[in-house]
């Protein structure tokens, strides 16, 4: 039997549960993984919190897809996608991988609320095509930071054709999924001017980007920092920073959003992200980490006690966390 964290109906951190599951058997291309860690999301909460913009997505795909979905259970759910780990069983397909492996990856589904399956478990099933090798040069902990903003990352810079000599400005780019962005973007020879609490602001710089805090007057203090045009805007953070991006004078296919909003897409904003992810992305990302062009900070790391991943939880719903929240299970 194994620990997994799982929920029965929506709501907050506080309906969030540990289980005991039995242990699952992989089939044809998957391969099963002990769980070593597993970086949390902000879009785990608004899966467990039902945000009604997934349940959406989630009605939607019920129709256009009856046959995937009926008779699919609703609960128990798991919860979270990015995990790194050994592997520890291997399906009859699988090539490539062995007992002992060390791998990281990300539980890869359509938007909604369907998957039922979670990282947050003793033990996980992954497909084969979910799962990459972990260089030794890095920490599980910092490899299972990486699945859902690796291909984030990799997906909105190539809806928005990120490329050298770009000025792209970020929101919230002192966040977990905002510092790999900016990173990313300056590695490929882009401009970074990226938006954050006054906190942040030397942060940002040893990231190599511009900082500017968020606060008034924000179009004028962006283009008073700009040392050229601005041509990309990725928003990584919601709210109101899909019209910064428009008042800055960019048309709707140099904006992307990550966060979902039908005001934005009818203005002509790209909604963008994991859904625009390829395959090379992960591994792309994960090379870059493992030999220093890029980095990981962790702003906390939290023990695989019910009580602790609610809490992390908690902190990450609040917003303004610098880097990204891990769970360990080696703890």
């Amino acid at each position: 039997m194994s620990r997994a964290v799982q929920y029965r109906k929506f709501g907050g951190p506080g309906i969030l549960q540990m289980a005991e599951v039995a242990d699952p058997a992989p089939s044809g291309g998957e391969v099963r993984v002990a769980v070593k860690a597993v970086g949390l999301n902000p879009v785990d909460a608004k899966i467990f919190g039902g945000d009604i913009r997934l349940k959406i997505l989630e009605s939607i795909q019920c129709l256009t897809h009856p046959v995937r979905w009926f008779g699919s259970p609703r609960f128990p759910r798991g919860v979270a996608r990015d995990f790194a780990g050994c592997v520890d069983a291997v399906g009859p397909y699988v090539q490539g991988f062995e007992i002992g492996q060390p791998v990281l990856g990300t539980l890869r589904s359509a938007p909604g609320l369907g998957n039922t399956k979670g990282a947050l478990a003793d033990k996980l099933i992954a497909s084969v095509d979910d799962v990459v090798n972990k260089p030794e040069s890095i920490s599980f902990e910092v490899a299972a930071s990486l699945g859902v903003a690796a291909q984030t990352v990799g997906g909105a810079f190539r809806q928005l054709d990120l490329n050298n000599g770009d000025v792209i400005v970020i929101s919230a780019a002192s966040g977990g999924m905002g510092s790999l962005a900016s990173q990313i973007a300056i590695h490929r020879g882009a401009t970074v001017i990226g938006i954050a609490g006054k906190r942040n602001t030397d942060y940002l710089r040893s990231l190599g980007a511009i900082p500017v805090s968020y606060g008034e007057d924000l179009k004028s203090r962006i283009l008073a920092m700009t040392p050229r045009a601005v041509t990309k805007f990725l928003d990584c953070y919601g709210g109101g920073y899909v019209k910064l991006g428009f008042a800055l004078g960019l048309p709707g296919h140099a904006i992307g959003t990550l966060i979902p909003s039908p005001g934005a897409i009818i203005r002509g904003a790209q909604f963008t992200g994991s859904r625009h992810a390829q395959p090379g992305d992960l591994p792309e990302i994960t090379g870059l980490v493992a030999d220093g062009a890029a980095k990981v900070a962790l702003a906390q790391v939290y023990p695989f006690t019910i009580e602790s991943v609610r809490e992390a939880y908690t902190e990450l719903n609040a917003g303004h966390v610098r880097g990204k929240l891990v769970v360990s299970l080696s703890r």
